[in-house]
């Protein structure tokens, strides 16, 4: 299946791995989340995802159809992955432009829960389209009073005001879903 049409929604989705993906502790799965998004930048630029993440299951959803949405249809789109009762957090992982074109491309991760605690990582890419020598792995948390990065989150907490759920059910397991893209 070729992820090359721009307006087909692609998910995966299947158990969740504690060993890859830790409950309990946000540093923990923000920096295995981190680890394996370098590893797949080391094989090319991975597309942007969220994970949707619960106890035993995770879903994958393969966003850049929704980032070619306007502003207002993509944050109800990601709200609604949020808004399942039982999605202990959610993800925005993969490569992209820091907040406009032109800016450099850097490696993201931005986790957050349902009590709107988040935490987020980026590291710079360089020319070659791997992470910059000596560029800094930035990493913030909201538990340290930092401000929430602009153009994400908020998603649960929209869920809740506006009763958003986008249904996840499917009528049988998909395989494959050992580690992020």
């Amino acid at each position: 299946m070729s992820h090359d049409d721009p307006h087909r929604l692609f998910t995966r989705s299947g158990p969740r791995n504690p060993g890859m993906l830790p409950r309990g502790d946000d540093d923990a799965l923000g920096h295995a989340l981190f680890g394996r998004l370098g590893e797949a930048i080391a094989r090319g630029l991975p597309r942007p995802v969220v994970l949707v993440l619960q106890e035993r299951w995770v879903d994958q959803v393969d966003i850049v159809p929704i980032l070619a949405e306007p502003a207002p249809a993509r944050e109800r789109f990601l709200s609604a992955l949020c808004g399942a009762p039982d999605a202990e957090c959610s993800a925005l992982v993969g490569v992209m432009r820091l907040s406009r074109p032109g800016r450099p491309r850097a490696g993201i991760v931005y986790l957050e829960w349902p009590d709107n605690r988040w935490w987020t990582a980026y590291g710079l890419l360089g020319e070659d389209s791997r992470f910059a020598p000596g560029a800094p792995h930035l990493v913030r948390r909201a538990v340290d009073g930092w401000p929430r990065p602009g153009g994400v989150g908020g998603w649960f907490a929209r869920a809740r005001r506006e009763g958003l759920r986008l249904d996840r059910t499917m009528d049988a397991p998909q395989g494959g879903l050992g580690l992020v893209h």
